[in-house]
């Protein structure tokens, strides 16, 4: 039987993961990390929650009893440095990750976690093997198609994006008629959503533009985009989506699609 790790963080996305090796039968252990909050669901299986000094050793423990492969998920704080307790099977690496983590930004890291993964022999999976259908094509996807004037802004956005990308910035952008309206910081799209200020409201001619960034790590960092993003741009008049396609993780695609289509956003896969 196949014998994967969770490595855990907050949000949905673990939870529609478990669901799906329960289906699949497939055997698994989560790894959570103290002062993350994770769903109470992970609680039920088998679980152990640590401080970030001690993932060597408890990934050596799963290691020893078969476990060679690795998921990566959810929403995980940074650490400060005075949280980590390394024990003696960490400390030699913290220097190196402190090294990665001034350095800001989340490629660097990310990267840096799965090269030490790899050199303990474990295989870090791509979610996108795991969960296919939670990914979505090219062009339109619902019943509300983008507009002439929306593939205009589309264009603009994806080339500010990908300019922007090096600075391992924001993944998100909100332009009406040609105008950037906002781009995302580190406080998430939501927030930019939300403290957005749109021209007419009643006009609905604003689009975010949600993006990975150019040479992001897609195994375990992916755009994700949610039922509540979605309901975010009704409130703030957001007329639709564009995301990359095959790359963007929806979580609850079905109630995604048909709140789009009952609402009149379109979604648009570059």
């Amino acid at each position: 039987m196949q014998r994967i790790i969770i490595l855990a963080g907050g949000g949905d996305l673990p939870k529609e993961v478990i669901k799906n090796f329960l289906k699949k039968k497939i055997k698994f252990f989560c790894i959570c990390f103290e002062n993350n909050p994770v769903s109470s669901l992970i609680y039920k299986y088998d679980h152990k929650i640590i401080n970030f000094g001690k993932v060597i050793s408890q990934l050596k423990f799963l290691y020893s009893n078969n476990y060679r492969k690795i998921l990566m998920i959810g929403n995980l704080k940074r650490p400060k440095l005075s949280e980590i307790k390394p024990d003696i099977n960490s400390i030699k690496l913290i220097p190196k990750f402190a090294k990665e983590l001034l350095k800001g930004g989340d490629n660097n890291l990310l990267n840096f976690c799965i090269i030490r993964l790899a050199k303990l022999g474990f295989e870090v999976i791509d979610l996108r093997k795991i969960i296919p259908d939670n990914f979505m094509g090219k062009g339109n996807q619902t019943d509300k198609n983008a507009s002439k004037l929306n593939l205009q802004d589309i264009k603009k956005g994806k080339l500010i994006l990908d300019s922007i990308s090096k600075f391992d910035i924001g993944q998100s952008i909100i332009i009406e008629q040609g105008n950037v309206l906002g781009i995302e910081s580190l406080y998430g799209t939501d927030h930019l959503i939300l403290s957005c200020k749109i021209g007419d409201m009643h006009k609905r001619n604003a689009i975010l533009v949600k993006l990975a960034k150019v040479n992001q790590n897609l195994k375990v960092d992916l755009p994700t985009i949610g039922l509540k993003t979605l309901k975010n741009c009704k409130k703030k008049s957001i007329t639709g989506v564009a995301y990359s396609s095959n790359s963007t993780l929806f979580l609850n695609k079905k109630a995604i699609l048909n709140y789009c289509n009952v609402n009149e956003i379109f979604l648009y896969g570059l």
